[in-house]
C-alpha cells in the first residue's frame, strides 16, 4: 500500500483542514503496520496511531531502567497494552480509541511527568507532596541514582521493550 492522504473535518475546530496520512510499514519485531497521522493546519490538533496488522501471543515484558543510558531504550506500546511503573504507583491503561506509540523510556517518563504536572495543579497539599516525591524519583532515575521498573502487558502481543535486558514472558 502506498502512502495516502485524506482531507477531513477537524473534530476540534470543525474546519475541513485535517490532513490524515496513512502509510503501511514493515517494522522489525512487529511485522506489517499502518501508521496514520492526522494534523489540522487551522488549530494544530494532532492524532497519530500505529495499527498492527498481525496479532501475536499475549506478552508481559519487564525492564529495569537504572540510568541515563536506559532512557534511550525503545518502547513500543500497542493500543491494547498497559504500562506500569510500580515504584511510582503509575498504571497507564489502554482506553477505547487509545493511541499506540513508539517512543523510548525517556518519552514514557515525560508522558508521566506531564500527567503528574496536570494533577498537581488540583491536588490537596498532602497529594502534592506525594506527587512531588514521585517526580523527584523520576529525576533520580534519569541521573542514575535510582531504578524504575517498566512493565508492559499486552494481550495482542504487539508491544515491546527493545533491550537484551528485557524479560519477556509469553502468555497462553
Amino acid at each position: 500500500m502506498a502512502e495516502s492522504d485524506l482531507i477531513e473535518t477537524c473534530p476540534i475546530c470543525k474546519n475541513k483542514t485535517l490532513v490524515t496520512t496513512i502509510k503501511e510499514n514493515d517494522i522489525p519485531y512487529f511485522g506489517r503496520t499502518l501508521i496514520y497521522t492526522s494534523i489540522c493546519s487551522s488549530c494544530g490538533y494532532r492524532h497519530s496511531d500505529v495499527i498492527f496488522l498481525e496479532q501475536k501471543r499475549p506478552v508481559r515484558i519487564e525492564f529495569k531502567a537504572s540510568g541515563p543510558e536506559d532512557l534511550k531504550v525503545r518502547v513500543i506500546r500497542s493500543s491494547r497494552a498497559s504500562i506500569s511503573i510500580p515504584e511510582l504507583g503509575v498504571d497507564i491503561e489502554p482506553v477505547q480509541d487509545g493511541e499506540s506509540f513508539i517512543s523510548d523510556i525517556e518519552g514514557v517518563l515525560f508522558r508521566v511527568l506531564n500527567v503528574m504536572s496536570q494533577v498537581l495543579k488540583d491536588s490537596s497539599p498532602k497529594e502534592k507532596d506525594i506527587i512531588i516525591e514521585k517526580m523527584k524519583k523520576i529525576g533520580k532515575m534519569r541521573n542514575g541514582l535510582d531504578a524504575l521498573t517498566f512493565i508492559i502487558e499486552d494481550p495482542s502481543g504487539n508491544s515491546a521493550i527493545i533491550s537484551n535486558r528485557a524479560k519477556i514472558e509469553f502468555k497462553q
